[in-house]
């Protein structure tokens, strides 16, 4: 089968790798559709401390049940699936309290198993048992079901920010992440949404699709705390989700939010360098709430393909390029580039 294996940085190969073999917990699909991650980026740039080398990468996938050990029950060859890349053990501490993204013994799809830049996968049982499997129904593209995994995780941020009627939502970055953020704060009520970006491009991006209510680009539109506090009475916005990297970004966000609002940290930060300068009087004196979010539970999977599969997510959107497997190289440059939001690789039938 064809794969692209990655064995360092800016190092992915195209290679020839045997089918995998499955045993009788485990079951093979064939990829149909597979999208480029903003961590599989990071990863090609930057290499990943937790990934063997050499690699499969690839964790945002679709395809179709191609065979079945005689342990699973569940699946059919022939079914058509999405597979969330968390695999938690479904037993310990914060499993048993609903929370398996923060399963101290979770497995990924790309990390600790070969991932989906390859026409077969292999999956475990377990996916299935803790309903990190979703069946695709008729009719819906695989490409839309490959976009659970960024769905979802930008779904678990959104409910623990809670926007609804009222709300004010910033958010601070306008990549796939930030533009799921604004499709779903819309879903749930907040009343207005503003997205702010570096990039004049990426913000076009988000401006051409309707995401938001105000736009600012932080490059060339001056004041963000000025413009904000005119929007909102002079108070700020109640809630601000730093849909990025950018350690300035999480400063700011600190320094614009209302009083008694809201400030998550949606990415993780530099591991070189991911200490925050933070006001911490802004903190005390405003009573504000600094949180954060980290990967997503099997229970905001099903409901994020959901809201993908009824077109209450607009999918289609985001993808801004298809390519074959054969070309991931240059769906990596793509979007180290800022040309790309989601490139979808295809494979042959």
């Amino acid at each position: 089968m064809k794969t692209a294996v990655f064995y360092g940085i800016e190092d992915v190969r195209i290679e020839e790798r045997d089918k995998p073999t499955i045993g009788a917990d485990d079951y093979l699909v064939k990829v149909k559709a597979a999208a480029i991650c903003g961590s599989d980026l990071r990863t090609y740039q930057h290499g990943h401390a937790k990934i063997k080398q050499p690699q499969i990468l690839g964790h945002e996938f679709a395809g179709e049940v191609v065979a079945v050990g005689p342990n699973i029950t569940e699946l059919s060859v022939g079914d058509r699936v999405s597979v969330h890349p968390g695999i938690p053990c479904g037993h310990c501490y914060y499993c048993d309290r609903g929370i398996q993204n923060l399963c101290g013994s979770r497995k990924v799809i790309g990390i600790h198993y070969p991932g989906a830049f390859a026409e077969y996968i292999k999956i475990p049982k377990q996916t299935l048992i803790l309903g990190t499997c979703v069946k695709i129904p008729k009719g819906v593209p695989y490409e839309i079901a490959a976009l659970g995994d960024p769905t979802v995780s930008a779904l678990n941020g959104e409910e623990l920010i809670d926007a609804r009627l009222g709300d004010t939502l910033l958010i601070l970055g306008c990549g796939p992440i930030g533009m799921l953020h604004a499709m779903i704060a819309r879903l749930k009520g907040a009343s207005t949404i503003i997205m702010a970006n570096r990039s004049v491009r990426r913000l076009e991006m988000a401006k051409e699709r309707k995401l938001a209510d105000y736009y600012f680009c932080l490059q060339t539109d001056g004041d963000l705390k000025k413009f904000v506090k005119k929007i909102t009475n002079g108070m700020g916005p109640n809630k601000v989700v730093v849909a990025n990297t950018s350690k300035a970004s999480a400063k700011q966000a600190v320094e614009v939010v209302a009083k008694g609002g809201l400030v998550q940290l949606f990415a993780g930060f530099s591991k070189e360098n991911p200490i925050l300068d933070l006001d911490g009087n802004l903190i005390h004196y405003n009573q504000l709430t600094v949180s954060s979010s980290y990967g997503s539970t099997p229970r905001e999977f099903q409901l994020a393909e959901k809201l993908l599969f009824e077109g209450k997510i607009n999918g289609k959107s985001l993808i801004t390029h298809h390519l074959p497997l054969e070309e991931i190289n240059r769906g990596f440059e793509l979007m180290k580039n800022g040309e790309a939001l989601k490139v979808i690789l295809t494979y042959e039938s």
